[in-house]
């Protein structure tokens, strides 16, 4: 992730329930990502009760259908906040418009600009980071589509990045802005809500995650446990998965079919014949090429191959120290 492109977000104003469609989130976290120098201060900042003015590029929002655009601002300035931060004995909740105002303006020739005004009462929310935030990157969240997806990600950055996460599944609808009575098919929430959004964040953000029942009531699921999995990590164990089975394939061939597959892999390296007799004179050997070369054709389908292919297959199997 580029330094430029993350953004912060207070763990205060990420578990409440928000409104936002994905345009108008795009806007949300555009105006929070102007505001990073400002971030870790108090809400007075610029007069406890005047409102904060934002301006930033309108070509960062990577939308450029001008009616979009202007439902969009529009829906904007009537989206609300609902926050729930209630104590045994104490009950807080209610909810903030915190975009008083967005306006949109373009000159043939200049840069056109999206302003927007920043409720007092909810500046706390965009800039306050003392009860910890999460880090996201924009360009990333910018790629989605769904406001569920953009929602989720949020959430999962902030609670299920070190150590798995458990919540109750009314509560997740409740932070998604589902009305509770919706998806009471839980094969449908997880079909239309879980797996469209785990396919768009593995494609656009690198975030892989996974979920489980964490409770049921009777036949009803009640809550889930989120946990996310490191895209390197998930490749090694790809990689791994594939290895064992092409091993296995190999080890089950006679020794002429396991000398044929081994001279058709080698002939993508520039190998001598004494060689190749060296890496077929052991199982143990033939499997390391195997790995290896897998390893390679991983590299380079992603564009990290080596440079040199044969050089680097040399060196891994001990080919290089061979008289």
């Amino acid at each position: 992730m580029k330094e430029k492109s993350l953004v912060r977000i207070s763990n205060t104003m990420n578990f409440t329930r928000q409104e936002f469609l994905a345009v108008e989130k795009h806007i949300v976290l555009l105006t929070l990502l102007s505001l990073k120098g400002k971030q870790g201060m108090k809400a007075d900042f610029g007069g406890k009760h005047e409102a904060l003015e934002i301006t930033f590029n309108a070509s960062e929002l990577k939308e450029t259908n001008r009616e979009r655009i202007k439902e969009s601002l529009e829906r904007l300035t009537t989206r609300k906040i609902h926050f729930d931060y209630s104590k045994p004995g104490h009950d807080y909740f209610g909810f903030i418009v915190p975009i008083i105002s967005a306006k949109y303006e373009g000159k043939k020739g200049v840069n056109s600009e999206i302003t927007v005004l920043i409720n007092p009462d909810a500046k706390k929310l965009f800039l306050e980071l003392s009860n910890g935030y999460s880090t996201l990157d924009l360009q990333a969240i910018l790629s989605l589509k769904s406001n569920y997806s953009i929602r989720l990600y949020e959430l999962l950055s902030m609670k299920a990045r070190q150590e798995p996460w458990t919540i109750e599944v009314d509560t997740l609808k409740n932070l998604l802005d589902i009305e509770l009575g919706a998806y009471k098919n839980f094969n449908l929430f997880e079909t239309r809500i879980l797996k469209y959004t785990q396919n768009e964040l593995a494609e656009h953000c690198g975030v892989f995650f996974d979920w489980e029942v964490a409770a049921k009531e009777r036949k009803k699921i009640t809550a889930l446990t989120f946990t996310i999995r490191d895209r390197e990590k998930l490749n090694r164990e790809f990689l791994a998965e594939e290895t064992i089975k092409t091993i296995d394939y190999v080890t089950s061939l006679g020794d002429l079919h396991i000398a044929s597959k081994v001279r058709a892999a080698c002939q993508k390296y520039t190998l001598t014949e004494k060689q190749i007799q060296w890496i077929l004179e052991s199982q143990d050997r033939v499997n390391e090429l195997i790995r290896i070369d897998l390893i390679i054709e991983d590299k380079t389908t992603k564009g990290k191959g080596p440079k040199n292919r044969t050089k680097y297959l040399a060196k891994s199997l001990g080919l290089d120290k061979l008289n």
